[in-house]
C-alpha cells in the first residue's frame, strides 16, 4: 500500500517540474524584452526552488528502490522449497515430494519435477519448510565451537 503512495506522489512530482519546466520554457521569449524584470523574479525563484528537482529525483529513486526489494522479496518467498508429506488414511501408505511455495495452491501443487499432485479432502497433508543440509552442518558445526 505504501509502495502505491510513493509512486503516486512520485509521478505528481514529475508533471509538477515538468509543468514549471515548460511555463519556464514559454515564458523565456518575453524574458529578452524586460531582461531586467524577468532576469530578478527568475533567479529570485530558481535559489527558492533549488530543492524540489533533487527531492523529485529522490523519492522516484527511493520508489524504484522499494519496488525492487518486494518483488525480490516475493520471488524470494516463492521459491522457497517445501517438503510436502500426503499420508492416505486407508492404507496409512505416505509419500513425500518437493514443492515450491509458488507452486501449491490449496489441496494441489506441483513438484520440481514437473507432476500436478491434487490431493483429496481424507488424505492428510504434512508440509516442512525444506533446509539445506549445508546450512544445518554449518550451524551444527558452529554449536560445536
Amino acid at each position: 500500500m505504501i509502495l502505491k503512495i510513493l509512486l503516486t506522489l512520485a509521478v505528481i512530482i514529475a508533471v509538477y517540474i515538468w509543468y514549471r519546466r515548460k511555463n519556464g520554457q514559454r515564458l523565456l521569449p518575453n524574458s529578452l524584452a524586460n531582461s531586467s524584470v524577468v532576469g530578478r523574479t527568475s533567479t529570485k525563484n530558481s535559489s527558492s526552488n533549488n530543492w524540489v528537482k533533487p527531492f523529485a529525483y529522490s523519492i522516484a529513486g527511493l520508489v524504484i528502490a522499494g519496488g525492487l526489494l518486494v518483488y525480490y522479496l516475493s520471488w524470494q518467498e516463492g521459491h522457497t522449497q517445501y517438503e510436502v508429506t500426503i499420508t492416505n488414511p486407508q492404507t496409512g501408505a505416505t509419500e513425500t515430494f518437493i514443492a515450491l511455495k509458488k507452486n501449491m495452491k490449496g489441496r494441489m501443487f506441483i513438484t520440481e519435477s514437473g507432476r500436478e499432485i491434487r490431493t483429496s479432502d481424507l488424505e492428510r497433508i504434512e508440509i516442512r519448510l525444506l533446509e539445506n543440509k549445508e546450512l544445518e552442518d554449518g550451524q551444527l558445526e558452529s554449536g560445536k565451537e
